[in-house]
């Protein structure tokens, strides 16, 4: 029988000190473009963050203590699958946004379905997994049915577009997969196949063309002002709210690249910071599936860790020039209402699952 530990408080403390970061750095990015480009008060972005912190802290709160084993029910998580399917098909009725169908439009506020689905996903993984092992079914079966699970996320995540998330999701399916022993054979089928839809992803946007030509020839301007950010803010930084690049040579400061504005203002040991921040939260998740009281709860733990640790890698990536340009947050830290919460969210969970460990 599971039994009920404390609160792993070193995973507690990282995501609202991270939240809390992610606040004040928002604040910096943001005021000037909020000023000049908006025309909206200065703090306007600050203002919506903290908001979406608050509403994090309440679904961080909920999903520490929401009973696992229900929620970790074969029904339970298809049906929360099946409705961040319902909500990815809805964007489509909307008018675009930025020429995407990636938000859903609300009477308060807007939400990304996407972001919903980094948490959903692994968690019908990881029920339809348990659920398998519990019938003794085959695993080639059991791959099947988890392979269509992730084609039609991937699918309607993909079609929006988003690549950068499409991407994310697949990684952390297959971290899932793997942890559960899925035969490599069929995984590695399944991946070669994916390498062309990718490609083809890619060579049916300008957009992304250009992406990878800048990466493997001359530097972008977004990435090439990023590493100028980066470059000025030395060991130390320019001091808190002292970044120039923030003053419209970086576009979108407050979003995809936040943390070479942090690097600009707080220097190589700001940036250390941050990622020790974000590495706390990683370390914690997986010791936190390491330690799990039941199959589901390790599966769904790694995969939400996954999530975390790849989307902040990816992203660090991009400001260094490491990976190409690619639309994703970096968690806790970036501008983004539903990336937010749906993060704070799944640290609940790992919270959950750390504190309900054998």
């Amino acid at each position: 029988m599971p039994r009920t530990r404390e609160v792993d408080r070193y995973l507690l403390a990282a995501a609202l000190v991270g939240a809390a970061f992610g606040v004040v750095m928002v604040a910096s990015a943001s005021a000037p473009l909020a000023r000049e480009y908006y025309d909206l008060p200065e703090g306007e972005f600050a203002f919506r963050q903290a908001m979406a912190v608050l509403l994090g802290a309440g679904a961080l709160l909920a999903a520490t203590f929401v009973p696992l084993d229900w929620l970790t029910n074969r029904k339970v998580a298809f049906g929360a699958l099946f409705v961040t399917w319902g909500l990815l098909l809805a964007a489509y009725l909307q008018p675009t946004v930025a020429g995407t169908h990636r938000w859903l439009r609300l009477p308060i506020g807007s939400l990304q379905p996407s972001a919903i689905a980094k948490v959903t996903l692994p968690l019908a993984l990881a029920a339809l997994i348990a659920y398998h092992r519990e019938l003794r079914r085959d695993q080639k079966r059991t791959f099947l049915v988890a392979g269509g699970l992730v084609l039609v996320t991937f699918g309607l995540v993909l079609a929006e577009p988003d690549l950068g998330s499409a991407v994310l999701l697949v990684v952390a399916a297959a971290a899932v997969l793997m942890l559960a022993d899925m035969p490599w054979k069929p995984m590695a089928l399944a991946g070669a196949a994916l390498v062309p839809v990718f490609l083809v992803a890619i060579a049916l946007k300008p957009y992304r063309v250009e992406r990878m030509r800048s990466f493997f020839g001359s530097t972008s301007y977004q990435v090439h002002q990023s590493l100028i950010a980066l470059g000025r803010g030395g060991l130390f930084g320019e001091g808190p709210g002292a970044s120039v690049q923030k003053l419209f040579y970086l576009p979108q400061p407050h979003t995809d690249f936040i943390f070479a504005i942090a690097g600009e203002e707080l220097g190589f040991v700001g940036a250390l910071v941050i990622l020790g921040v974000l590495g706390v939260v990683v370390w914690r998740g997986f010791r936190a599936a390491e330690r799990a009281a039941a199959l589901s709860h390790a599966l769904l733990a790694a995969g939400l860790t996954t999530t975390i640790a790849v989307q902040a890698l990816l992203n660090v990536s991009v400001c260094l020039k490491l990976l190409p340009a690619k639309g994703l947050p970096l968690p806790l830290i970036s501008s983004g209402g539903s990336d937010v919460v749906l993060t704070m969210a799944a640290i609940g969970l790992l919270l959950n699952i750390a504190k309900e460990g054998a």
